[in-house]
């Protein structure tokens, strides 16, 4: 079985924001993680992500008229989250490395309505007055933790409206579903860069895991066009194969074939799992229809020779494999 990889997939390692994005309300959640924050950043457009291992989704809104600047983060912790205890986890590291760069004037901190703040102003960096209003909230609840941070270059005290307007909206959804429910757009984009890159590195079996969530979340709601969909679907089959789990490799390609019928590397895959397996005749069969169907191959790839393939070195010596590739292969 040998590797392959389409540069198509490459090309995806440079995906960085805009993995979900929107207008006014935002509503993210962990993928698996049943529960959301949910919070109105204004009138601006925002943009998220899952973290590469998908533990964390961070949201940014850049954009508002009035410069007020907003992020925020939505993680799965291992400790009983409550608003106290997320502040001391985050704000701990945040305020040791804040420290370190900046004046921290006007500290203050606070609680109420199932949130604690943390507020300062920066008044200069690098030598120049920025009077800059920073404010971090938090939230929690379970295994969830959740941070919004604003701030404000030129604050004036009539701004601080700005902040609390924002956070007066914000909630910790605990019985919001629809992380386990639904795929959120881009992130099966994601996994497969992710996958990826593991298996141009050649670790198959971390491949495998982060291109399965991909087709996971596919089989959910199908947010990949054709080749990427092909691409998924082959390399996952293939990091099962050369991982030696052969049977998910199977099932792997049976389902591509279910889904795309007239694939031909989905029928050669599945040939190449047979020879693994060490049968010939289904390895015929479904080589067969990959030769049926070679005229469908994405473009950039190149269809495999059974003979030059270490997946049928148990066959190439037989007589009756060999004459059938070799009609097989007649025009």
């Amino acid at each position: 079985m040998k590797t392959r990889v389409l540069m198509v997939v490459v090309c995806l390692c440079a995906t960085a924001w805009s993995q979900q994005s929107g207008f006014g309300k935002a509503h993210i959640s962990v993928p698996g993680v049943t529960g959301a924050l949910e919070f109105d950043p204004g009138r601006t457009a925002w943009e998220s992500r899952v973290r590469s291992d998908g533990k964390e989704t961070q949201l940014q809104a850049m954009g508002r008229a009035d410069h007020l600047l907003v992020t925020a983060f939505l993680q799965k912790v291992k400790f009983a989250a409550s608003p106290e205890s997320c502040q001391e986890e985050w704000w701990t590291k945040t305020e040791k490395g804040d420290r370190s760069r900046w004046k921290l004037d006007d500290l203050k901190k606070s609680s109420q309505e199932g949130m604690t703040r943390v507020e300062f102003i920066i008044p200069e960096a690098q030598g120049m007055p920025v009077r800059m209003k920073n404010v971090h909230a938090y939230l929690g609840a379970r295994d969830l933790c959740a941070e919004i941070h604003l701030s404000k270059v030129s604050f004036a005290p009539e701004d601080q409206k700005l902040f609390d307007e924002v956070l007066a909206t914000a909630h910790l959804r605990l019985d919001d579903s629809s992380a386990q429910n639904q795929a959120q757009p881009g992130q099966a984009t994601e996994y497969l860069s992710q996958a990826s890159r593991f298996y141009l590195e050649r670790n198959y079996a971390a491949a495998a895991e982060r291109y399965q969530k991909a087709l996971d979340l596919e089989k959910q709601q199908r947010t990949l066009n054709q080749t990427m969909f092909r691409v998924l679907v082959d390399n996952l089959g293939m990091s099962y194969g050369i991982s030696g789990n052969l049977p998910r490799a199977k099932e792997t390609f049976e389902y591509g074939i279910t889904q795309d019928p007239e694939y031909p590397l989905f029928y050669y895959n599945m040939a190449c799992t047979y020879g693994e397996m060490g049968k010939m005749d289904e390895s015929l069969q479904q080589l067969r229809l990959a030769y049926k169907y070679k005229a469908n191959i994405i473009a950039g790839e190149s269809f495999p020779d059974p003979m030059k393939d270490d997946s049928f070195r148990n066959f190439v010596k037989d007589k009756r494999f060999v004459e059938a590739v070799q009609q097989m292969k007649r025009p």
